[in-house]
């Protein structure tokens, strides 16, 4: 309590600097573990991290909030109709794509370099250098550059998939900024044959420019309409207006947002205090739970100071299993049989949760693919609340009621407590209370949770989630992801169309790929190697739906529910608009429009068009 009263006159007198100095404070309950140096996303997949990113670095192409592709750091969108786009048949069913980009002749970095083919020719270097644990396999694995002056370049796609034309894949890095080290870390791993210990010097190349000190020393330089200015772990992080940034707002840039800060409350509860004490000017996509938004704490004193919105989001909050049989607990609980985890599913209360904790409002989600999503298979398995079935199908593995009530087993002489461990991120009140309603759905039918939580840039982080197979979690790991329209089902594959394990983060791939559990099956591999090239939607459709049904049949992870997230920001502040798909989830898309009314900012999105209000 005396935490949350001293944020509250902490931030109260900040109550109306937003508006005044054309600042914008924003309340985040998460914080990077890195930022701008790790282009390739070897550190951290962190939603906060694109996020705040989405200010520092402008993208070759942006898909806007109405899922409309325009160019920002090149002059086009490559379509057939202006030549910059072309398709030839490699065998049937399978394409090759050419895509040509020109980088506009005012596009520079942040110290007035221009951005050239350099940049772009180091991005993809570095994604396709052998040991570089790299989670965009896919893409990398597929694409290949073909530079033809300092300013035109093309890339390949072979085979195509059915999403490289909606998202953008394609990046850059600062070739003046990173070469000569990276050069230095390129033949330090040529060295050693150790797929982890390449992974490692990798990683410590990316750290090197990802870091507060080396971000706080002003060596790095920027591509968006915004620089980082200082970084104070654990509280805050500080950027200003870019002059060098090449597209200018409606009316004059000076009229806009010039200085951006985020302050980062882990504690959801803490944040709320300090939106309620006028601090905070805006949330960020991580921030205060969808329960905490609609409470009449925040509601009652909302009127003519927040605005409050519900936004649907993909981003699947889920519990990932651990299912490497090398991992003695795993093998203890039998993490691997799908009767194992069947048991786990019916055991807890889902629909209760939804219940509990939204309001109904949220609903059981019963695969990955968000309802929205012309993919989505609503006949598939769901697992109601069925603790009966839970028991009798652990019994059928062997587990026993022991003295204590836990079930237990003996292996190899050895006796055996149902114990499972659950980690997410430290601080997130809805997800630990989640925890503690499931613990009581599992102490019901004799399985112990031992909660294991740390901060999100640890548990999020490379290290620890992509090392299940090192034992680094055991159990549970618990967070959310999204692909939206451009799901391909790569989080759950293990093969590529060779047979290969390229998937699953292993010592011997270096720790690549997002099927952190290792879940494996044979026919969601071919259908989705199938899939991924289909362009027909129909044809497409049945393939994700079959996949759908494995999926669910297996367990391959815990589905619980597809987030809506509440966004809070005062009146006034324009065009801080998130929808629902993609990128464009984010509300700091198009930060170069971000705005103040009073300062003469216009609006260009309306938040009404993607929303919900919540009063």
């Amino acid at each position: 309590m005396k935490r949350a009263f001293a944020i509250l006159m902490l931030m109260g007198g900040l109550a109306l600097a937003g508006p005044q100095d054309n600042s914008l404070i924003i309340g985040a309950a998460q914080e990077p573990r890195v930022l701008a140096g790790d282009v390739v996303n070897v550190i951290s997949n962190q939603a906060i991290k694109f996020e705040i990113e989405n200010f520092l670095f402008a993208p070759i192409i942006q898909t806007n909030r109405d899922l409309e592709q325009i160019p920002v750091v090149v002059t086009e969108v490559p379509t057939q109709q202006n030549g910059r786009l072309r398709f030839a048949n490699i065998r049937p069913g399978v394409r090759r794509l050419e895509l040509d980009y020109t980088i506009r002749p005012d596009a520079v970095w942040s110290d007035g370099r221009p951005i050239t083919t350099d940049d772009v020719a180091l991005y993809f270097e570095m994604g396709k250098t052998k040991g570089v644990p790299s989670t965009n396999v896919d893409f990398f694995d597929r694409a290949t550059l073909r530079v033809r002056d300092a300013r035109n370049f093309t890339v390949i796609l072979e085979p195509a998939y059915f999403y490289d034309l909606d998202i953008n894949q394609i990046y850059y890095a600062p070739n003046h900024i990173m070469r000569a080290e990276w050069d230095k870390a390129k033949a330090a791993a040529a060295q050693v044959s150790d797929t982890a210990r390449q992974a490692e010097i990798f990683r410590n190349f990316f750290t090197q420019f990802s870091s507060p000190q080396y971000l706080n020393s002003g060596k790095m330089v920027y591509s968006g309409p915004f620089t980082l200015t200082r970084w104070v772990p654990g509280s805050s992080i500080e950027m200003r207006r870019n002059p060098r940034f090449w597209i200018k707002p409606p009316g004059g840039e000076d009229k806009y947002v010039q200085r951006v800060i985020y302050r980062i409350i882990q504690n959801t509860n803490s944040l709320l205090v300090a939106i309620l004490g006028g601090g905070i000017d805006a949330t960020s996509s991580v921030a205060i739970s969808f329960d905490q938004g609609r409470s009449k704490q925040l509601t009652s004193r909302a009127p003519g100071r927040f605005e409050i919105w519900a936004i649907e989001t993909p981003f699947f909050e889920h519990l990932e299993i651990n299912q490497f049989t090398n991992v003695q607990r795993v093998r203890d609980l039998m993490l691997d049989n799908v009767k194992t985890r069947q048991a786990l599913i019916y055991a807890m209360n889902r629909e209760g949760i939804t219940k509990a904790f939204f309001g109904g409002l949220y609903t059981v989600a019963p695969t990955w693919v968000s309802p929205k999503n012309p993919m989505f298979n609503p006949n598939v398995a769901r697992y109601p609340y069925n603790p009966e079935r839970a028991r009798q199908l652990l019994a059928e593995l062997g587990w026993r009621p022991g003295p204590d009530g836990i079930l237990q087993r003996t292996v190899d002489g050895r006796t055996v407590r149902f114990e499972i461990e659950w980690a997410t991120t430290a601080g997130n009140q809805v997800r630990e209370r989640i925890q503690q309603f499931v613990a009581e759905n599992y102490r019901q039918v004799g399985i112990a949770v031992r909660i294991n939580n740390a901060p999100s840039a640890v548990v999020l982080g490379a290290q620890y989630r992509s090392r299940a197979q090192e034992g680094s979690w055991t159990g549970f790991l618990q967070y959310a992801f999204s692909l939206g329209l451009a799901d391909d089902g790569v989080r759950s594959a293990c093969r590529d169309e060779e047979g290969k394990v390229v998937y699953i983060p292993t010592r011997e791939n270096g720790f690549r790929g997002l099927n952190f559990g290792g879940w494996c099956n044979e026919e969601y591999d071919r259908l989705r190697n199938q899939a991924v090239t289909e362009f027909d939607v129909n044809r497409r459709k049945q393939l994700f739906a079959r996949m759908q049904e494995i999926w669910a049949n297996e367990v391959a992870m815990i589905p619980l529910y597809f987030q809506s997230d509440a966004r809070v920001y005062k009146v006034g502040l324009l065009n801080y608009v998130s929808s629902t798909f993609a990128s464009s989830a984010y509300p700091t898309i198009e930060p170069w429009l971000i705005g103040w009314q009073s300062r003469g900012a216009q609006k260009v999105y309306d938040q009404a068009k993607y929303g919900q209000p919540i009063k």
